[in-house]
């Protein structure tokens, strides 16, 4: 490993985040740029809290991209003699530990208390939020949906299904709803209907369920819901269909095509880069944006290439 280099592909606790090594070279290259510094302590070759952290957190395509746009992120290898020692000692961290993320200003100051003892990707993200908002700089859209795609994964929203005279306008009424994240057209005992996940800080059930009656829709308890084979069809009808999405990301798109609303801030700078490279539909199937994007943002990668902005080619 190069001491002042790009950590090494085979360092599954580094996750896809291209890292420095060279802690004083990261402040240098912040001050430069006015970015804050994202320095991780991790242990590597390390436990497998830390492989875990890496493979699960540190992985996301778009945890990844934001982090490569806007942060200066370093790694200090924390059961490493040498200079990675002597950061250790700066900081009063200890050795052979489980990850710790601290978030620097240009200057150097702790921006925010760091990250510890917590190792899931909403812990992460919402510390990243904090920085980029305590810094007054904007939160792009695609992350604060990443944000409501974690509330989903780490089981922190609540869902309710709706029977609707058309699932594929329910899906677009229904995700107009503050609390929604995303909405899937589907089949409950042979009845259309449409599956709701939303954030309970911005809604309750009542809430949705006097929404959806006003709509003209039912909530339905009990029944096996069952996916449409064309969920999202308005967003199918449009080119973003070939794109990597997340599930939140799907439903906000599918909402904005039918009724024309610009969605450029939905999407990341390489999702933007892709939609807009003429070869997407020659490389990229139709039913891409169903796919889990850990999956098919590889998988365009190999085909299309990256915008780059420090991040790994995923290969």
């Amino acid at each position: 490993m190069k001491k002042n280099g790009i950590s090494f592909l085979e360092h599954r606790e580094l996750g896809d985040v291209m890292w420095l090594r060279d802690h004083d070279r990261a402040l240098a290259l912040a001050a430069e740029q006015s970015k804050p510094v994202l320095l991780l302590f991790q242990e590597v070759p390390g436990c497998s809290t830390c492989v875990r952290f890496g493979q699960d957190v540190l992985t996301h395509p778009l945890m990844v991209e934001l982090i490569a746009d806007r942060f200066v992120p370093v790694a200090i290898f924390n059961n490493h003699p040498g200079s990675d020692a002597e950061i250790l000692r700066r900081y009063d961290e200890p050795s052979w530990n489980n990850p710790v993320v601290r978030f620097l200003g240009p200057d150097g100051k702790e921006v925010l208390p760091k990250l510890a003892d917590r190792y899931d990707a909403l812990g992460l993200h919402q510390k990243i939020t904090a920085v980029l908002e305590m810094r007054s700089e904007d939160v792009p859209g695609y992350f604060r949906l990443l944000g409501r795609d974690l509330l989903v994964a780490h089981g922190l929203s609540k869902c309710v299904t709706y029977t609707t005279p058309c699932f594929w306008s329910g899906e677009t009424s229904l995700a107009q709803h503050p609390a929604a994240i995303t909405t899937d057209a589907g089949w409950v005992d042979g009845e259309e209907v449409v599956q709701v996940h939303f954030d309970p800080r911005e809604g309750s059930s009542p809430d949705l369920d006097a929404y959806a009656r006003a709509e003209g829709f039912a909530p339905i308890d009990g029944g096996s819901f069952e996916l449409d084979r064309e969920p999202q069809f308005y967003l199918r009808k449009n080119s973003a269909r070939h794109l990597p999405l997340t599930p939140a990301q799907r439903s906000r798109l599918n909402l904005a095509v039918p009724y024309r609303i610009p969605f450029a801030e939905l999407l990341s700078p390489q999702q933007s880069a892709w939609l807009a490279d003429p070869q997407l539909q020659q490389s990229s199937g139709d039913e891409t944006y169903r796919q889990d994007i850990r999956v098919s943002w590889p998988s365009l990668v190999a085909q299309l290439g990256s915008i780059g902005k420090g991040m790994r080619s995923w290969m």
